[in-house]
C-alpha cells in the first residue's frame, strides 16, 4: 500500500534537492567563480558565492522536480509504466527542464561544449547526491516503522499470555 504523503514530506523533498544543488553549486563557485564570471549568470558574483535571483531560480527548479517525481512515481497518476521506464522520463523531464532554465536565465553559454560538461558533471552529482539523501531518508524512515511494528506484536504477544 502506498503511503499517503501531506505537504510536508513534498517540502522536505524540495529542500533535499534544493541544498543539495546549492552546497554543490557554491563549492563550484570556490573552484570556478573567477573564471566563469563572465560567461555565466550562476557564478556572477566569481567566488563569492550565488546570487538571489540564481538560488531562487534553483529553488523554483528544485520545486519543479520535486512535482515530476511525484507524477511519475505516484501509482496514481501513472499505473501501468514500469519503474525503469518511469525514471528514464522523470530524468528526460529535468534535463529538459534545465536546458529551458540555462537558455531563460543565462546560466551557461549554449553553444559551448565545455558548459554542457559542466552541467552533465553538475547534473549528476546533484542527482545522486539528492538520490542518496532521499534513499537514507527513506530507509530510516522504513526502519523505524520497522521497529514500531515490532513492539507492537511483541506488546500484542505480551497481552494475550496475561
Amino acid at each position: 500500500m502506498e503511503e499517503r504523503k501531506t505537504v510536508f514530506d513534498y517540502m522536505g523533498q524540495i529542500f533535499i534537492t534544493f541544498g543539495f544543488s546549492i552546497v554543490v553549486l557554491n563549492i563550484f563557485c570556490i573552484l570556478v567563480g573567477e573564471g566563469a564570471q563572465e560567461v555565466s549568470t550562476i557564478f556572477s558574483m566569481g567566488k563569492q558565492g550565488l546570487a538571489v535571483t540564481t538560488m531562487m531560480q534553483f529553488f523554483g527548479v528544485s520545486v519543479c522536480i520535486t512535482g515530476l517525481r511525484a507524477f511519475f512515481f505516484t501509482d496514481k497518476i501513472i499505473k501501468r509504466m514500469s519503474i525503469a521506464m518511469r525514471s528514464v522520463c522523470m530524468l528526460t523531464s529535468i534535463v529538459v527542464l534545465v536546458v529551458i532554465c540555462a537558455v531563460m536565465f543565462g546560466w551557461f553559454p549554449v553553444t559551448m561544449w565545455q558548459s554542457w560538461a559542466g552541467f552533465l558533471i553538475t547534473f549528476a552529482l546533484c542527482f545522486v547526491g539528492s538520490l542518496i539523501l532521499m534513499t537514507l531518508k527513506e530507509r530510516t524512515e522504513d526502519r523505524k516503522m520497522e521497529e514500531a511494528l515490532q513492539r507492537l506484536k511483541e506488546q500484542e504477544g505480551k497481552g494475550e499470555r496475561t
